[in-house]
């Protein structure tokens, strides 16, 4: 700021005339411009051979490349080929990934906090123990994913393809999987609690052990699924598809809608067996 804004500011500290007024819309038009985060477009050119955070390297291809704690928070790698690489301990925090290709990668044990991987190609790829907070992965591709022992709250998955998937013991409270197909899941121990599972495909899914307490199910379809000690306490059921499932101790105290094929099922303690 020039020395003449400042004494302009400066003087009309204790003003309140129309001159005054326009001085201090100015200068907050400034601070407000001062502190807007730069668009992905205005990230340096990254260099391929030497990858650092917050640059764009959209250019790159890290194919069956391997890092060790490699570190491109908040980079635009958007469309870029990570097939096969090896990507352990990886900080892809705030990072574009939209369209990525992570077939066979392995992820094990990154930070993916509030990136996007909307549309992103995760074929088989290893994301155990990842943290993936908060990211978008809507459309996302993750057919046979390791997604074991996750940590997933807020995650994003509208419409992703999820077959075969593995996620046993994962945290994904408040996870929006709405339209989600995960035919077969094995989703064994993991916490769901308050997510929305709209017309989610669980159809053979081994869940045992899961927590869908508070969850919104309405029109999923879990139809031959294990439900052994799951728990769905106050759990939306509306037109689930609960069909040839599997219970033994499941527990559905304050849930609504449940389906006729549980109900019948249910003991003095609102536990199905």
């Amino acid at each position: 700021m020039t020395t003449a804004a400042t004494h302009a500011i400066g003087s009309c500290r204790n003003q309140h005339t129309v001159a005054c007024g326009a001085v201090r819309f100015l200068f907050a038009l400034v601070i407000a411009w001062a502190v807007v985060p730069a668009e992905a477009g205005s990230l340096a050119k990254g260099e391929c051979s030497a990858p650092r955070p917050s640059t764009d390297l959209r250019h790159c291809s890290f194919a069956g490349q391997k890092f060790l704690a490699l570190d491109l928070h908040g980079a635009d790698l958007s469309r870029v080929d990570f097939s096969n690489a090896s990507l352990g301990k990886c900080d892809f925090i705030g990072a574009n990934l939209r369209g990525a290709n992570f077939k066979w990668a392995n992820l094990s044990d990154c930070l993916i906090r509030q990136a996007d991987l909307t549309g992103a190609d995760l074929f088989h790829t290893r994301l155990d123990r990842a943290d993936l907070s908060g990211s978008k992965l809507s459309k996302a591709f993750l057919f046979g994913t390791d997604m074991s022992e996750i940590y997933a709250d807020d995650v994003d998955l509208t419409g992703a393809h999820m077959k075969d998937v593995i996620m046993e013991n994962a945290r994904m409270r408040r996870a929006d999987l709405t339209g989600v197909y995960m035919l077969r899941g094995a989703i064994l121990g993991s916490d769901l609690r308050w997510s929305k599972l709209i017309g989610v495909e669980l159809t053979g899914a081994s869940a045992e052990g899961v927590n869908f307490s508070g969850a919104d199910l309405t029109g999923a379809r879990l139809r031959g699924a294990r439900l052994i000690e799951a728990l769905f306490i106050g759990a939306n059921l509306k037109d689930v598809d609960i069909e040839n499932a599997i219970f033994e101790q499941t527990d559905f105290r304050g849930a609504v809608h449940v389906p006729e094929f549980a109900a019948k099922r249910l003991g003095d303690k609102w536990r199905a067996n």
